[in-house]
């Protein structure tokens, strides 16, 4: 189950569904016959993977009674649900023109039921680019408990649980958008999402979790070239206490956020442990390439890394293209 990203050409709600288009990429090592429905709206289309190939989707519906997009918040039921009838690799691509991001997708036996979102400092080239988080659910009366990280658009309290619950069933999507002043906003990174039993559940249901910005600038004033920004994330129990990474040949810039849920977690970057007075926000390190210092490749060139850690952490790795 997943759900259509927002990007910044849904802004505003025009009548044609935005100038962005999102499609879907299979492969497989066998033949396999893949179904792509939303329930909610009525939508259902069938492909046939060729071993070794990758076949397209046609893209997902964007106006009118099979709207798909994520473009407001709260409640959506607008849950995007892909079945095979053999194993297979899914990709989501939400684009426009050169405006693009995209995110492999999860199995759903893989999902879990705590995540954190991580997204990045919001600023734009451009108006209403909102980080946001969503969540989708994968079964009925799945309960869940969100902690934002920062002011946002539904009007959660930052750093507070919420305290009523919320609700979904297969298919539904709860959506959080940051809050924008112009080309910036508030970086959602650290909201934690939980799925909860309430009185009458049996248990805490597996959801998914994805994040991201409808537009956004990394590493520049925001006045340079941007990019949506879309990412499923990893579930707290997938997280890991060693990571390598490689820098990304000819785009040199690679920035990394190193995610803890612990403050007290020692984290080593090459070998050498990095002071809790680096940490962000009580949950995360940032560097860029291989070091803390400047953020000018010609200077800090990209190297591997190896980061390590004694409590399990998550990283991210931010490419960036043109500016």
């Amino acid at each position: 189950t997943l759900f259509r990203s927002y990007h910044v050409s849904m802004a505003g709600n025009p009548a044609n569904g935005g100038s962005q288009d999102m499609i879907l990429y299979f492969t497989s090592d066998k033949n396999a016959n893949v179904k792509v429905e939303i329930p909610a709206v009525g939508y259902t289309a069938t492909y046939t993977v060729t071993a070794n190939q990758v076949t397209l989707s046609n893209p997902l519906p964007k106006a009118g009674a099979q709207d798909s997009r994520i473009n407001t918040t709260g409640l959506l039921k607008r849950g995007i649900h892909i079945t095979s009838d053999l194993p297979i690799v899914a990709y989501a691509h939400i684009y426009n023109a050169s405006i693009s991001g995209a995110t492999l997708l999860f199995p759903t036996n893989t999902l879990g039921k705590e995540y954190y979102s991580v997204n990045y400092t919001q600023q734009s080239n451009a108006n209403d680019a909102n980080s946001f988080f969503f969540v989708v659910a994968t079964e009925d009366n799945t309960t869940i408990e969100i902690t934002p990280s920062a002011a946002n658009v539904n009007g959660l309290t930052p750093g507070v649980a919420t305290t009523i619950p919320i609700t979904l069933n297969q298919g539904d999507v709860y959506s959080v958008f940051g809050t924008v002043s112009g080309t910036k906003g508030t970086d959602l990174t650290g909201s934690k999402v939980r799925s909860i039993s309430t009185a009458g559940s049996v248990g805490c249901k597996k959801i998914a979790v994805f994040s991201g910005a409808g537009k956004m600038s990394i590493g520049s004033t925001g006045n340079g070239s941007a990019d949506n920004l879309i990412a499923q994330s990893l579930p707290a129990v997938a997280w890991g206490k060693k990571y390598l990474t490689v820098p990304t040949g000819f785009q040199p810039n690679n920035y990394y956020r190193i995610c803890v849920t612990n403050p007290n977690t020692v984290v080593k970057l090459n070998g050498t442990i990095i002071p809790t007075t680096k940490l962000i926000n009580g949950f995360y390190y940032e560097f860029f390439n291989g070091n803390f210092n400047g953020v000018n490749a010609s200077t800090n060139p990209a190297i591997p890394n190896v980061i390590e850690s004694d409590i399990p952490v998550m990283v991210a790795q931010y490419c960036t293209t043109q500016a």
